[in-house]
């Protein structure tokens, strides 16, 4: 029997796949509702994401089994930018830096071209070979530390390889990257993970520990075959058990950020003035932005988004709907970081403060596995190990990697194809 820990869009995507080929499989998820942070929150009217996920495609296969899976679900042209300096920037930055000051364009053409050529070892080194020390202290540094909230020195760059684009001074681009367009479903992000479970049997229970054989659960106890777990992977090492003659796999060099959620309901429609004009959509007025990226330190969150800019159904008629995310580590931001976010986010002028309607947390425990330099051969290890017993690792946070959804989607074909050749 094949068991898959964990309902989110890795472990669904695996289902999905071992159901096409007539393979017997159980799959225990912990939450109520399958989907991971996937899934939608429907609270006071308003549809809320887990911070934003949107479906960005590369592949054929992943866009037919999207639209497949809901169909009518829409593309979208991405609209974002860089809030800095009090000026609007388009995103990426380092295509668009004729928007910056005079001084700043200077600074970054010389520091581009006058950039180290030495194999970069860590991410502030690669940053600095790729776009030049200028580009570096506008926008990287800053914001990267408050993404990561680790020491840009002691994370490798192996990951960003294939998500950061090209630097370009005297031209200005917007449609580039991997994240250009996006697919959504009208209804949230939740009605492609809600298609993609449909027909799926799920057994919600807690996994409290797994040995070599079996799985145990606060509803009994499973035997396996094969084992393939998408739970983040501290968790999955501190339930696993193994022959004391082998040591256990080790679980302390791996380290991640967390993020603290802010959805916000506003009133009435959402604007955003800035140094260089209006961020606005000229049919309704209102600010049309889906996210924006905040590296100044005065700032609390790194990134904020709308929903409602992506579809007016998930909110209620004559309201929107923004997120702002904050990065943390290890201690959870206390309750008064509620009223600094409303009040930085009323200064920039996206709204009033009276026209505020809702306010809601959603805590996400593991966000992003920090590619510190011992992650690799710790993985490696573990890998090693958990092979031995037929225990794979999928998803973002079971194989601890940096991925976004389509990676995740076809992580679970791959393993289907793995488990039934």
């Amino acid at each position: 029997m094949t068991v898959i820990l964990g309902a989110g869009i890795t472990g669904l995507s695996i289902a999905y796949h071992l159901k096409k080929k007539n393979k017997d499989f159980i799959i225990i998820e912990k939450e109520k509702t399958p989907g991971g942070l996937c899934r939608n929150i429907n609270i006071d009217g308003y549809i809320f994401n887990y911070t934003g996920h949107f479906l960005h495609c590369r592949t054929a296969y992943v866009n037919e089994l999207a639209r497949k899976l809901v169909p009518g679900i829409k593309a979208i042209k991405r609209n974002s930018c860089i809030y800095l300096g009090g000026r609007i920037i388009p995103y990426p930055i380092q295509a668009n830096v004729s928007y910056l000051p005079l001084f700043s364009r200077i600074k970054t053409l010389i520091g581009y071209i006058f950039r180290s050529k030495k194999e970069p070892t860590n991410l502030r080194d690669w940053f600095i070979s790729k776009f030049g020390q200028g580009l570096y202290d506008v926008f990287f540094s800053t914001y990267n530390q408050k993404l990561w909230k680790y020491p840009l020195e002691e994370i490798s760059p192996d990951f960003l390889t294939s998500y950061v684009t090209e630097y370009s001074f005297g031209s200005a681009e917007r449609n580039i990257g991997y994240n250009a367009e996006f697919l959504y479903p009208e209804m949230g992000i939740g009605e492609l993970v809600s298609s993609l479970s449909k027909d799926i049997d799920i057994l919600h229970g807690k996994v409290e520990k797994v040995d070599n054989s079996c799985v145990y659960f606060d509803k009994g106890e499973i035997k396996y075959d094969n084992l393939i777990s998408t739970i983040p992977l501290p968790e999955f090492l501190s339930m696993f058990t193994v022959d004391e003659s082998k040591s256990k796999p080790k679980k302390d060099n791996l380290i991640w950020n967390s993020i603290l959620c802010i959805n916000i309901g506003i009133e009435g429609e959402i604007f955003f003035k800035s140094k260089t004009g209006k961020f606005r959509n000229h049919s309704s007025g209102s600010s049309d932005f889906h996210w924006i990226y905040f590296p100044e330190k005065k700032y609390p969150f790194y990134r904020i988004g709308s929903l409602s800019n992506v579809s007016s159904k998930l909110v209620p008629r004559g309201y929107s709907s923004l997120w702002a995310e904050i990065s943390y580590r290890e201690q959870i931001p206390d309750e008064s970081i509620i009223d600094f976010v409303i009040d930085c986010l009323v200064q920039i002028g996206l709204f009033k403060k009276e026209s505020v309607a809702h306010i809601s947390l959603a805590d996400i425990p593991y966000a992003y596995p920090i590619y510190n330099k011992k992650r690799k051969n710790t993985l490696e290890e573990i890998e090693y190990l958990l092979n031995n017993y037929n225990v794979l690792l999928a998803g973002r946070f079971g194989k601890w990697e940096y991925s976004y959804m389509e990676e995740s989607i076809l992580e679970g074909r791959r393993i289907a194809d793995l488990l039934c050749p």
